[in-house]
């Protein structure tokens, strides 16, 4: 299967080791992983380079740089646009993901039910998207903004996956960002509306939320195929994940270490001493499955020295 993994960042250290960390996991898995196309497209940047600590590294990650050096880039937007030019048309399935995300085990079996109903897949959001001057209520907030954006009432078939779940669903297919996958004809049909969209919900919402509420629009109003995927395809390093899905995570595919509460996610791969403390550290939960991933990977040394 000819996969392609598609990160976006700024030019820091932070990101780089993110990025360096994301390649070491696609080899370690083998097979279909570690021969995958990995994409990193840069924004934010005064210079168009790699800096020399990191290019070792980087001989195996295909680099794009997102705008003219030190050009305006609001939001961050630029880098994340970027990734849907550079989809591969001849891929079987893309995967576009935050840099702090770690792929701990293949991603055949979600590839295959994506690619079964050429649907777009992603997991639910944790909570509801806030909107300024207002309480946080979906049952309010999605009818008002899908009328003002599409013109008609939208269903809310999916629970947010951090809310206790007795509460009622309240969503459509809105999804963390941190992991989106499909088809590469399929992505780059959602990007093409999604472009026509957004701006229109920006004018809602600021520019901020505006990708992410966008997501869920765009594909209701092209009638996309999708699939709300189980935890462990976007599972974060949270307490509260931990209680909600313990079955999910025995079976962690991509571990999304967003939360800093055992260690800071820009450091932990960027520098040695974070790098020990973290191995060090008592940890449980989501931490202490990515702690033990990072281990096994790195064989338990700091893999970026330089």
């Amino acid at each position: 299967m000819k996969l392609e993994f598609l990160l976006c960042g700024s030019p820091t250290d932070g990101f780089f080791s993110q990025m360096a960390f994301f390649r070491l996991c696609l080899d370690a898995l083998g097979g279909d992983e570690a021969r995958a196309r990995l994409v990193c497209t840069f924004g934010d940047h005064t210079v168009e380079e790699i800096p020399a600590r990191w290019q070792p590294f980087f001989e195996r990650i295909e680099v794009h740089w997102a705008h003219a050096p030190g050009a305006p880039n609001p939001a961050h937007l630029h880098q994340h646009e970027m990734r849907f030019d550079l989809l591969d048309p001849t891929a079987d399935l893309s995967v576009l993901c935050d840099a702090d995300v770690a792929v701990l085990a293949p991603v055949g079996p979600m590839a295959r039910e994506l690619l079964a109903e050429q649907a777009l897949g992603g997991v639910i959001a944790h909570f509801h998207f806030p909107w300024e001057g207002r309480d946080r209520n979906p049952g309010r907030d999605w009818p008002e903004i899908a009328r003002a954006v599409l013109g008609r009432d939208i269903a809310t078939p999916y629970r947010y996956t951090l809310v206790p779940q007795e509460d009622p669903p309240e969503a459509p297919f809105y999804i963390n960002y941190g992991m989106f996958a499909g088809p590469p004809a399929q992505l780059a049909a959602f990007h093409a509306h999604d472009l026509q969209l957004r701006p229109r919900v920006a004018a809602q919402l600021g520019d901020w939320w505006a990708p992410q509420v966008s997501l869920a629009l765009t594909c209701i109003d092209l009638g996309l195929p999708v699939r709300a995927l189980p935890m462990r395809w976007n599972f974060p390093n949270d307490p509260i994940a931990d209680r909600m899905y313990p079955q999910e995570l025995e079976h962690v595919v991509f571990l999304h270490y967003l939360r800093g509460q055992a260690f800071r996610r820009d450091r932990v791969f960027a520098d040695a001493q974070a790098f020990a403390r973290f191995l060090d550290r008592p940890v449980e939960g989501s931490n202490a499955v990515f702690q033990r991933a990072v281990a096994r990977i790195t064989g338990g040394r700091y893999p970026f020295p330089g």
